[in-house]
């Protein structure tokens, strides 16, 4: 990790540069909220971009359980990131204004280049979140994202839990047991109470209950995650499938005598058809009662 990454600052309000930067259909946007038991939850929403120096806004076409938190706890983290190497990227926090269901931004997206050909679904709700404070744009150092692949290749198989049960599926263990995927943490920052999202791609599956990280890049950031913290890892291939996980930050720990940080898996959402919605553990369902008798 560089200098500039431990001298980074927040300020409270967007610079031509980061506005200019959110622009971009293709690039990955995220939003964390919180949810109703006041823990983070992550949303890729890529209809999202700064308007000016002190508001954003992003849009909604599916009904997800992003609109109904930020209706609930109108504090969220918002997070952009380039599509393509050398990777960059901008953290801000936000408060939800309102929403409406016309006008200039709304146009905007839908003649976006991920919107325009869509005859049947449209963005039709645009919410607006006043800016509370940003980073300037940020850069990812490959350097130690290969850093941390190969830690995980020599020390991640000591941090393995002895549970019998397999919390994620196949599906989600091959995303997040890949090299190289999408991956990003969000817990919320003990100081405000917004939440706040941090690249880390270099996180991986231990084994189908446990994540870990080597903290080979963006040292300082992981480090402000409070220990015994709940967090969200959202984690996306590059053909879009992805998982939402959600679980508790135990601590960085040594294994094969390389510091991680660990993860143990609690709640596991899909994001993406055809099952969306969480997958484990398992809602369970009473049988209907078509008897009664005394």
């Amino acid at each position: 990790m560089g200098k500039k990454d431990k001298t980074t600052k927040w300020t409270s309000e967007f610079s031509d540069e980061v506005i200019e930067f959110t622009q971009p259909d293709i690039m990955l946007k995220l939003i964390a909220t919180i949810d109703e038991k006041g823990l983070p939850h992550i949303t890729m929403i890529s209809s999202n971009r700064a308007i000016n120096r002190n508001e954003l806004v992003f849009g909604s076409f599916t009904e997800g359980l992003s609109k109904k938190y930020v209706k609930q706890n109108p504090k969220i983290g918002v997070f952009y990131m380039t599509a393509e190497m050398p990777f960059k990227f901008v953290q801000a926090k936000a408060t939800f204004n309102h929403t409406t269901t016309e006008g200039e931004d709304l146009e905007h997206f839908n003649k976006s280049n991920l919107m325009r050909y869509f005859t049947y679904v449209r963005v039709h709700t645009a919410y607006y979140c006043n800016l509370i404070n940003t980073t300037s744009v940020r850069n990812l150092p490959l350097f130690g994202i290969v850093k941390g692949i190969i830690k995980d290749i020599i020390g991640k198989g000591g941090a393995k839990t002895k549970l019998e049960e397999k919390r994620l599926n196949v599906v989600g263990y091959k995303l997040f047991k890949a090299p190289i995927a999408v991956r990003a943490i969000a817990y919320v920052d003990p100081t405000d109470g917004f939440p706040i999202i941090i690249p880390c791609i270099q996180l991986q599956a231990v084994d189908h209950n446990r994540l870990a990280f080597p903290p080979s890049v963006l040292k300082e950031d992981l480090s402000r995650i409070p220990p015994m913290s709940k967090v969200a890892v959202f984690c996306m291939n590059f053909e879009f499938a992805n998982q939402l996980v959600k679980g508790t930050f135990t601590g960085i720990k040594k294994f094969r005598g390389i510091k991680f940080g660990v993860i143990d898996i609690e709640e596991i959402y899909n994001s993406s058809p055809p099952v969306v919605g969480k997958i484990y553990p398992k809602i369970e369902t009473i049988p209907k009662i078509r008897e009664f008798n005394l």
